[in-house]
């Protein structure tokens, strides 16, 4: 199912419907300003374990990141020194991810974790929803299985390969099918782990 959502001129019955269908652990694809997300309620430990099913990944291993609304909400699951801060700060308009050492307020489900992935939206659509929600998401990309870049890309082929695992795809237009630079802080080091650019299939 593809759910439209219109960022100028909103229908907020429909951003409610949303955020208590998100509260009450269901998973949906979301637009991230460069290409489709898998993305659901964080404190829901089995909304969590279905996305990490659907990604097929180790729960111990794979490390997702938190979709957040804006840095005072990332300092909450992020420890962010004045140094993380204002190189965030400078590059939050940027598709980027960034690394960095937990607080003690990250879902219990991944506590186990010495990082968290910190991410902002860069699509309207979702900056919207996220407004509306009193947690960030914790987001997925979408598993590669087809060889054409249109099925990350494009929400009608994302909702024909995806659409019966989620509750509903957010539509935000076709994305470029890009991924974000991951970029670690620790203290005064900024690392870059990954260039952004094309998604690679």
């Amino acid at each position: 199912m593809i759910t439209k959502l219109y960022y100028q001129n909103p229908d907020f019955k429909l951003i409610e419907e949303l955020t208590h269908l998100i509260d009450e652990g269901e998973i949906i694809i979301f637009p991230t300003g460069i290409g489709y997300a898998y993305g659901c309620n964080p404190l829901k430990v089995t909304a969590v374990e279905r996305i990490y099913a659907l990604k097929r990944s180790d729960m111990r291993k794979q490390l997702f990141a938190l979709m957040c609304r804006d840095l005072a909400e990332a300092s909450s699951y992020a420890k962010i020194d004045n140094s993380a801060f204002r190189f965030i700060k400078e590059h939050i308009s940027e598709p980027m991810t960034f690394i960095l050492p937990v607080t003690n307020k990250l879902p219990k489900q991944l506590k186990e974790r010495k990082e968290v992935g910190i991410r902002f939206s860069l699509s309207p659509i979702t900056s919207l929803l996220l407004e509306h929600l009193s947690y960030p998401l914790l987001t997925a990309s979408l598993p590669v299985l087809q060889e054409e870049i249109e099925y990350l890309t494009n929400p009608e082929l994302i909702d024909e390969l995806y659409g019966k695992e989620v509750y509903t795809i957010l539509d935000g237009d076709i994305a470029p099918g890009l991924q974000t630079a991951v970029i670690r802080i620790e203290g005064d080091s900024i690392t870059e782990l990954r260039p952004h650019g094309p998604i690679v299939l």
